[in-house]
């Protein structure tokens, strides 16, 4: 039961940063600044924005 607490533990933290990630983005932080912030690479940063951007239509 440990290693399932520690998933999900992981999987809302993970959810948690997206949101924040996501929140900065929509206020104009610059990728860069994104970074420095949530400390994770540019391509992490932008696979998250590409996976929770609604697609136009």
């Amino acid at each position: 039961m440990c290693n399932l607490s520690q998933g999900i533990r992981e999987d809302a933290t993970a959810e948690a940063q997206a949101e924040i990630i996501m929140n900065m983005y929509r206020n104009g932080f610059t990728i860069e600044q994104i970074e420095i912030a949530v400390e994770k690479t540019a391509e992490e940063i932008k696979a998250i924005i590409k996976k929770r951007e609604p697609a136009l239509a």
